[in-house]
This record gives structure tokens, sequence and C-alpha cells, in this order.
């Protein structure tokens, strides 16, 4: 019986530590599996917007653009009419896919490392590094579990966060402009991003 009691003790202290190096773990393998299965799909055969689409497909499984776009957007989304809430976080999603295979795709073979990841509350952060012959990054994904899957809520390239920089280009330009200009300016940015030319 006293077994019984000083094993069930131990579990009990054990388990959280036990849950949060499994919980970093799992951000941490997704993450891997992203960057691997990015960089398959940026080395196969065809087209340059064929491998984007491919590319893309990859990477919002990761992105949580919408926690991105309200981080990015602060409380003036909340304010906003529901179509034009929709439409915001459609575009942003849009520039922040973009965005992120814009970096992604300036390296030439590139070999990503892992650091150990850490917990801070319900975010894991999964520290890389990009390697190639000439440099070194280290790019940052804080990951948060959704509905049982661990996602990106923003990504941190040598310290610059890619929502903190949106989130203040956005509050400069609406300091003169309505909510309904800055989706007209989004909108102008992020149609590249659809109809990108062929190289």
């Amino acid at each position: 019986m006293r077994c019984r009691h000083a094993l069930l003790a131990l579990w009990v202290v054990l388990a959280p530590i036990l849950a949060g190096a499994t919980a970093t773990q799992d951000a941490a393998a997704v993450v891997k599996r992203t960057l691997d299965a990015a960089l398959a799909t940026a080395q196969k055969p065809g087209t340059r917007d064929e491998n984007l689409a491919a590319l893309r497909a990859v990477v919002r499984d990761i992105l949580d653009t919408h926690a991105m776009g309200r981080h990015a957007m602060g409380d003036v989304l909340a304010a906003q009419p529901p179509e034009q809430q929709a439409q915001y976080l459609e575009l942003f999603d849009e520039l922040i896919v973009r965005a992120y295979l814009q970096k992604l795709l300036l390296f030439r073979a590139p070999h990503f490392t892992y650091g150990e990841p850490r917990r801070s509350g319900d975010v894991v952060v999964v520290t890389t590094r990009i390697v190639t012959a000439k440099d070194e990054y280290r790019v940052d994904y804080p990951m948060r579990e959704r509905e049982g899957r661990w996602m990106a809520i923003d990504f941190v390239v040598e310290g610059i966060s890619l929502t903190d920089n949106y989130k203040s280009q956005f509050e400069g330009l609406l300091q003169d402009r309505s909510f309904a200009e800055l989706l007209e300016l989004i909108r102008a940015k992020a149609r590249p991003a659809r109809q990108e030319p062929a190289s």
C-alpha cells in the first residue's frame, strides 16, 4: 500500500513535467516536419508557380495566420464590422505567407539546425538556425496548441518579430487613414502573392 501511495505521489509530481516535455517535443517535431517538407517541395522539378503553390500549402499547415493577424491589428480589429474583419484576416493570411516564403526562399541549399525548445505558459518557442555556405540566421517559432495541433503564432528572425513589425506599420498607417483605406493598401500589397510571375 505504501509503495502504491509513493508511486501515486511521484506521478502527481512528475506528470506536469512529463506533459510539458512532451509538448515541447511535439511542437519542435511540427517545425522540423514542416521545414523538411518545405525544403523537399522547393527542390522538386516544376515551374516556380507550381512550387510556390505547393509551398503555400505546406506553410499554411503550421502558421496560425488568424492569431498573427489579430495580434498585428490589436484592439482596432474588434471594433470593425464582421465583414471587414474577415476581409482583413484573409488578406493578412496572404501577406504573412508571402513574407514567410520570401524569407525561406532567400537561401540556396539551406541546412536547418534546432535548439532546445522552451516553454512559457501555453507557448512553446522552437529555435532554429538556417545555415548556408556563407551565412547563418536564427529563426524562432512561438508555437501554441489549437484544436490538437501545434501552430506558429509568430516567427522571429534574428530577434525581429514579423507580427510586431506589421503591428507598428498598421498603427502608423491608421493615424491618418481609415480601416477601409488600410484594407485597400493591404489588398494592393497582397495581390502579387496571388499573381506572382514565373521567372
